[in-house]
């Protein structure tokens, strides 16, 4: 249920959710208080954003075959024949199978002088992997730095300082300086728009107290309390400088930064603050263990642009990394306004934006044990 504003509530909700072949997202929801900043509604996130076929599967070897036929499928987003901000109408799994179709994007990437200096192409890399042709094959030659890196500043200074110019590679960027990357005076002309404010190290965001006009829907300070201690490895998913990875670390948690570099340094500004880049596609499998991380958090990424069926691969693939006990923090999840039945369930009363057609959702989720 959704409180009335301003008033704290805290629900503890069990479900129970049947899959095809197993049980799935016994999560424990906690809900905290509905409230509106800057005229946006924040709902809680139900902890079922999937559909689910309950028809019995008559033969087992033909069901994974259907099921591995619909994973190579790609996955169009929610709104048909429209780009979004990858730039590509739907997302193609990760699984070397697109590269067929893309045979002659990959002979150029591997096209290069054998043991010299690799060619400046990564934005040809970056697209084969965002159009499913992911892993990339290994090259035999050496990386382009930048020809006036200097040294790293230590870790005491380096979360909430500013990178010099001479340790980026601009040559693909429409930004050719760090300032331009956050100046007001460069708006609509940096090459980047998701997560537009990402650049400005000033904002830490995540610790604003929850009575004021601007906050993210839960603290880092409220969700950690709802694990003492235990949170220590984990992963934020969605395009980001580790602001969020930044934080945990002060507070001795380990957060990689799961991001592509979209008309912007994300990864190499990750990286030169003392924080760990994961460079990876939506379309790609985690590269971590089943059961090994804390927390998995994912802030204006997944949102209302995913497809439902691309949205229950990448919730799974989420599940299967988080232990026992794990918190999955989905944070301001966006939709429109005639999708949010999909997604919500008990939703009394909303408002929406001024455009009368948004809304935005938060939520924390725990791994139950399964046996």
């Amino acid at each position: 249920m959704v409180s009335q504003i301003g008033h704290s509530t805290e629900q503890v909700e069990k479900q129970r959710i049947e899959s095809n072949q197993f049980l799935f997202l016994n999560y424990v929801f906690h809900q905290r208080t509905m409230r509106m900043f800057r005229h946006r509604t924040y709902l809680s996130l139900v902890p079922i954003l999937m559909l689910h076929s309950r028809r019995k599967h008559r033969n087992f070897w033909t069901s994974l075959r259907r099921e591995l036929k619909n994973y190579t499928l790609p996955k169009p987003n929610r709104v048909a024949g429209k780009k979004t901000f990858l730039g590509v109408e739907a997302i193609n799994p990760s699984i070397g199978m697109t590269c067929v179709a893309m045979a002659s994007s990959l002979d150029r990437f591997m096209s290069y002088k054998l043991f010299g200096t690799c060619p400046d192409d990564w934005i040809l890399a970056q697209k084969l992997m965002i159009s499913g042709c992911d892993p990339l094959p290994r090259r035999r030659c050496f990386s382009r730095t930048p020809p006036n890196y200097t040294k790293p500043m230590p870790s005491s200074k380096s979360l909430w300082t500013q990178p010099g110019d001479v340790n980026l590679l601009w040559s693909h960027y429409k930004c050719k300086d760090y300032q331009c990357l956050f100046s007001n005076q460069t708006v609509n002309k940096r090459g980047f728009f998701k997560c537009s404010d990402c650049f400005d190290l000033s904002k830490r965001g995540w610790e604003v107290p929850a009575n004021e006009s601007e906050s993210a829907e839960f603290t880092i300070d409220q969700v950690l309390a709802l694990k003492p201690s235990e949170i220590r490895v984990g992963l934020d998913f969605g395009p980001s400088t580790g602001s969020f990875a930044a934080l945990m670390r002060e507070r001795n948690v380990t957060v990689a930064t799961a991001t592509l570099n979209l008309g912007a340094p994300f990864n190499e500004v990750i990286a030169l603050r003392g924080l760990l880049p994961l460079y990876i596609s939506v379309g790609s499998r985690l590269p971590f263990f089943d059961n090994t991380l804390d927390i998995v958090h994912s802030s204006l990424f997944l949102d209302g642009w995913v497809g439902t069926e691309l949205l229950q691969f990448v919730l799974f693939d989420w599940d299967r990394v988080l232990r026992p006990g794990g918190l999955l923090w989905v944070d301001r999840f966006f939709c429109k306004k005639e999708d949010v039945k999909m997604y919500v369930e008990g939703v009394r009363e909303a408002e929406s934006d001024k455009l009368e057609d948004e809304f935005f959702f938060s939520a924390v989720l725990e791994k139950p044990i399964r046996t």
